[in-house]
């Protein structure tokens, strides 16, 4: 994905937040590509901060209407599988904060969340993340 154009440089992020919202590659690979198609169709996208807001809105709004997996059946879907496993709206919000693409003001929006209300639910999601971790010695 080095060859893409500079406003679609995020598509491997939005990838991994699709595998985190869908628990499957190929469902993360057919929901990025149908957003592709989605946002690409749409001429009022001119600057890429605002396509790529608009890109991760329809991500986690298709994506939440994903059915959750039991279980992983890649090392990729192994290593999202905790993620997955969140409940929303943490599952969505911890994906999209440890990917680094929004600030907190944008993020908060981005989620419809006032920032205090997101960083109450970053702070839950990370505790029950780690609450299903296993422990290594």
């Amino acid at each position: 994905m080095s060859s893409l154009p500079k406003e679609w440089s995020f598509l491997p992020d939005a990838w991994k937040f699709a595998l985190v919202l869908t628990g499957c590659e190929s469902a993360a690979t057919a929901l990025v590509t149908a957003t592709v198609r989605t946002i690409s169709r749409r001429s009022d996208l001119h600057e890429s901060a605002r396509m790529r807001r608009v890109f991760f809105s329809h991500l986690s709004r298709e994506g939440a209407k994903a059915a959750r997996i039991e279980t992983p059946a890649t090392p990729a879907e192994r290593k999202a599988f905790c993620f997955h496993q969140l409940p929303e709206p943490g599952r969505q919000a911890l994906a999209l904060f440890s990917l680094g693409l929004f600030p907190g003001e944008q993020l908060a929006g981005l989620l419809g969340k006032s920032e205090s209300a997101l960083a109450k639910t970053l702070g839950e999601a990370r505790a029950r993340l780690q609450a299903n971790l296993p422990s290594h010695p």
